[in-house]
């Protein structure tokens, strides 16, 4: 394990992103606009025009309501007016514009079909409920004082509205992508506690390392890129992909060799390392710089997070080193295609601090033509009562069939013999045949023999 005192080196030989000099910003790789072709398109996505500039709805048909359900005598009617910059000195939204709160009646509706709606769409920017295409007129309407917000900045549009000469705006932003200046209203949320940022297109780092500087609660942050990075092929051999392989070693006792590898203080890679996200130490120091006057004092040395979850990023030890408390962090975990440029953390973070990798996704494959083979059982006809019962009659009848040709058959020999003159077998025969009456069945069985002994039978 490296001693305490020894730190990697981070620099580069390239110029202070807080020198006098201009600095020219690198020509980006065209990989983003060929990129939303290969991003998974659901049936609305696909299908959704693009929008330059939203309009607002009508307040009758609000997006979504998430003002807090406290009403109007617990907080002020005035609106914050501090008005908000990007780094170019472009005024953005004015904080009043979304910190203004929905009114009294519509907070104390006491309708059945207005409370059920209060209450979806309060879940809306949760952890588990994220904003969906997040568009910029939609900051009106989220509280400034919420403690959880989820936004998703992708903008999903039609394959056939990408240019493939168009060329980066002046703030860096290509088409269909969210505007860097259109999230500076993020900034004015001052009581965060979780924070999380999918669908990411460009790198908003300067604006959501401000927001946590400002942010003394703000403990568990969650940034997702829409797209994995990508490290040059001559360079790739010396870094390591962070998949279900890959572990931290803990024990090691080199120090990692690294150096900065971002695009002066962007937050994007510089060109001659590849194309990607980076998890940039030096734009979190021109952030805090930015909003020094907000800082609260207990984040004057560290950032506050205790949790901070990354997909597709590149991750050095830079940031860990310099702007991440040892007594408070925590864990930070790694998903996507995430890449490994030195990844390190200092000694008195060693065994406090948990690393999780991606979790192994299960195995599939292709199934070759005549791996399958369809195997059909014959299922047995099930005995029933019924079927029983009927068996047990056709015996039965079988039966009765045999008695009845042993019947006739004696009948046939006793005939033959009264025909011999065997006067007994006829009163034995009509005994038999004669059914049994009772008492008034033997008396005309008494008379009809007298009958046949008049006629001489």
């Amino acid at each position: 394990m490296a001693p305490a005192s020894t730190t990697p080196n981070f620099s580069r030989p390239f110029n202070s992103p807080l020198s006098t000099g201009a600095l020219e910003t690198p020509v980006r790789s065209s990989r983003r606009r060929h990129a939303l072709s290969d991003l998974p398109h659901s049936a609305s996505q696909a299908n959704m025009p693009l929008r330059r500039s939203a309009k607002a709805p009508s307040p009758a048909k609000k997006p979504f309501d998430v003002a807090s359900h406290s009403t109007a005598k617990d907080k002020p009617a005035n609106c914050q007016t501090e008005d908000v910059h990007d780094e170019g000195g472009v005024p953005s939204v004015p904080g009043g514009r979304h910190n203004r709160k929905l009114s009294g009646v519509s907070q104390k509706s006491t309708t059945s079909d207005s409370a059920v709606t209060t209450v979806l769409s309060a879940e809306l920017g949760d952890v588990g409920h994220p904003i969906k295409n997040f568009r910029p007129y939609l900051w009106r309407h989220l509280d400034v004082n919420r403690e959880t917000l989820n936004i998703d900045v992708f903008w999903p549009i039609k394959l056939e509205d990408i240019d493939d000469e168009e060329e980066e705006d002046e703030n860096g932003d290509l088409k269909g992508v969210f505007p860097i200046k259109e999230l500076q209203p993020l900034k004015t949320f001052h009581n965060l506690h979780y924070l999380q940022l999918n669908g990411m297109m460009r790198s908003y780092q300067s604006v959501i390392w401000a927001t946590c500087w400002v942010n003394k609660n703000l403990t568990k942050v969650h940034l997702e890129m829409a797209l994995e990075p990508l490290i040059c092929d001559d360079i790739m051999h010396k870094y390591r992909k962070i998949d279900t392989k890959w572990t931290f070693d803990r024990l090691s006792d080199t120090a990692p060799e690294n150096e900065y590898m971002g695009s002066h203080g962007s937050g994007t890679l510089h060109e001659e390392f590849g194309d990607g996200e980076y998890l940039d130490h030096q734009v979190m120091k021109n952030s805090q710089l930015a909003v020094l006057h907000q800082v609260p004092v207990e984040n004057l040395r560290y950032l506050p997070i205790t949790h901070l979850t990354l997909l597709n990023f590149v991750v050095d030890g830079g940031p860990f080193y310099r702007w991440f408390d040892p007594a408070k962090f925590k864990e930070i975990t790694f998903k996507g295609d995430c890449i490994d440029t030195g990844f390190s953390l200092p000694d008195d973070m060693m065994t406090t601090v948990r690393v999780n990798s991606p979790k192994p996704v299960a195995p599939a494959r292709w199934v070759r033509p005549g791996e399958v083979k369809l195997v059909e059982i014959k299922k047995k006809k099930p005995t029933t009562d019924k079927a029983e019962a009927s068996g047990k009659v056709e015996e039965k009848v079988t039966s009765g069939k045999a008695e009845d040709k042993v019947t006739s058959g004696k009948a046939e020999e006793s005939g033959k013999a009264e025909a011999s003159g065997n006067g007994g077998g006829l009163k034995s025969k009509l005994s038999q045949i004669m059914p049994k009456w009772g008492s008034k069945g033997k008396d005309e069985t008494a008379q009809l023999e007298k009958n046949m002994a008049k006629m001489g039978m």
